[in-house]
């Protein structure tokens, strides 16, 4: 009996060391199985920050875009309008200067009148004064029949002159925007 008694006891012991290791071989494959996820979205933060500061720039920028459209566009319609009036009474000295102070604004580069044979006649790069359109710039341009907006960089935005009852000229301008994002963020 007292051997019987024995092989109980040392099965009793045994059985809950066992049962020990079971859990604590368990808690060592959870908290691997844990450690193993904590790292692989440790690497996944950096790639979902990357796609959604992507996103951001790209929101940003064609916002841009479009509130730039708007505003040069509707800019060059009433510009226009003064250009005409001038063209109307024959006052280039005062188209001439027209340009000269809009060019003083930041990202207006140039500013061009064509007439209807393609030839440049007033400019702010005196350069270009007298020359064929379409030996420097893109033909396009001249070929519009309301006021156009290019986004390409500088943009190019071209709208006609008209007359009572004819076209006059076209109107030509550049303009390089400015970025609203820090070189900094949209070269990364």
């Amino acid at each position: 009996m007292n051997t019987e008694q024995q092989t109980t006891h040392e099965t009793r012991t045994t059985g809950p060391s066992s049962r020990q290791m079971l859990i604590l071989y368990g808690v060592i494959v959870l908290l691997v199985l844990c450690v193993g996820y904590l790292l692989y979205k440790n690497t996944q933060l950096p790639r979902q920050f990357e796609h959604e500061r992507d996103a951001f720039r790209s929101t940003v920028q064609n916002n841009q875009v479009t509130i730039d459209r708007q505003q040069l566009q509707f800019g060059m319609k009433t510009f226009v309008w003064a250009v005409r009036n001038a063209m109307l009474q024959n006052k280039s000295g005062e188209i001439n200067e027209y340009f000269n102070t809009l060019v003083k604004d930041r990202g207006v580069q140039e500013v061009l009148l064509v007439d209807t044979a393609g030839k440049v006649t007033i400019s702010t790069n005196k350069k270009n004064q007298g020359i064929a359109f379409t030996s420097r710039f893109p033909g396009y341009l001249l070929q519009q029949q309301d006021v156009y907006f290019n986004n390409k960089k500088p943009y190019e935005l071209s709208a006609p002159v008209t007359g009572p009852n004819k076209r006059l000229g076209t109107l030509v301008m550049f303009y390089k925007p400015t970025n609203l994002l820090p070189d900094s963020v949209i070269g990364q």
